[in-house]
């Protein structure tokens, strides 16, 4: 295979680690807290010092292409990434672990937009659905992935999970992704489209708290109701990302067939019910199939905001902001929807239901306005 394709590729293998790399530690928590000694909350900080720097830091990374090299970045912060995860692996203490996490979710931030910008400069205008919705799909692997990982090499010692994360990030390192120059100035003075821009920002905000960070919501339901082991619970989460994984690539290139509108719209109203359903359920097999459903949607709704967003004026400087908020949504969920629940569980599902309708119609509002 020639490196031009290989780079091509890699442009996807850098959308997996992240997840990757992310979702391995909700699923070692417990082994987290015996290895350095600390409560099983103690431990769960590891996953919030993840994604609040990783959060924040995304509301500007994506401005530093207009300075370097975006394939530069993406090198150096895989190579931050590498020594992040060998920090982790090593790890005597309780703070250098947590130093490592810091560094893995601040490099993490370079890479997932950045990435989507490449994209968007390799890719034929008509096909950029298909290239996102690929690219997407690989992170819903990555999603998948983790949990089964790290738990295999739990059974020896958790930390060797980094193994994997410094064998993938070293591949992006070595074999690099294409070569693009930084974006020109007149991209960078391009005056910014705001109602539209804050539309994508509310609608992934909606998907953050409203699908995938209800997962720690369906995990309390499921053991509360049908008092299921971790294991199993472990097992209905995976085929939200199982699922999305094989769809994405399909509605990306839906994207690209119907409009991103069209799209969104179908996405958001399958995984707004979805997620309605999941209280009034009475078989686990069936909540499965409706988490797949609505994790598929929120895959949907990513790919089509993306492809929005990527092609709005300044768009392609406030990326990362957009995309940032789906990491701010989900930490929002325990804090505002998982009380909903505790008082009325019918209520904690249709509450975010409800706020992925209204994310629908202000998306549908802007698109009439703008096609005005």
């Amino acid at each position: 295979m020639q490196l031009k394709q290989m780079r091509v590729g890699m442009l996807y293998v850098g959308g997996f680690v992240g997840p990757f790399a992310a979702q391995s530690l909700a699923a070692v928590i417990p082994d987290i807290a015996v290895t350095f000694d600390k409560t099983v909350q103690e431990a769960a900080f590891a996953v919030t010092a993840y994604m609040i720097p990783f959060a924040t830091t995304m509301l500007f990374s994506t401005a530093i292409v207009h300075r370097f090299s975006p394939h530069k970045v993406v090198r150096i912060a895989y190579a931050t990434t590498l020594i992040g995860a060998i920090i982790c692996m090593l790890a005597p203490s309780w703070k250098i672990f947590i130093g490592g996490i810091v560094v893995m979710s601040l490099s993490n931030a370079f890479t997932l937009p950045i990435l989507q910008v490449i994209i968007r400069e390799v890719t034929h205008p008509d096909k950029l659905g298909g290239a996102l919705g690929r690219y997407f799909a690989m992170q819903s692997l990555g999603n998948c992935a983790a949990p089964l990982v790290a738990g295999f090499a739990a059974i020896v010692n958790w930390q060797l999970f980094y193994l994997a994360v410094i064998a993938v990030a070293l591949a992006m390192v070595v074999i690099g992704v294409p070569g693009i120059q930084p974006l020109a100035k007149n991209t960078t003075s391009e005056k910014v489209a705001w109602p539209p821009m804050i539309v994508h920002i509310l609608t992934i905000l909606a998907v953050g708290m409203s699908i995938i960070g209800m997962g720690a919501v369906l995990t309390i339901h499921l053991e509360s109701v049908f008092s299921m082991p971790a294991s199993q619970r472990g097992f209905v989460i995976m085929a939200g990302g199982l699922a999305a994984f094989f769809f994405a690539g399909r509605i990306g290139g839906a994207v690209d067939k119907y409009g991103a509108l069209r799209v969104l719209t179908a996405c958001t109203l399958a995984g707004a019910a979805a997620i309605a359903l999941v209280p009034h359920l009475g078989w686990p097999v069936v909540i499965a199939l409706c988490w797949a459903v609505a994790f598929v949607g929120a895959q949907g709704i990513q790919t089509t905001v993306t492809y929005s967003a990527l092609r709005t004026p300044g768009g392609t400087k406030f990326n990362s902001t957009v995309l940032a908020f789906r990491f701010f949504g989900l930490a929002l969920t325990p804090v505002l929807l998982l009380p909903i629940y505790f008082r009325n569980a019918a209520a904690g599902f249709a509450v975010p239901a409800a706020l992925l309708i209204a994310a629908m119609l202000l998306q549908q509002w802007q698109g009439r306005k703008t096609a005005a």
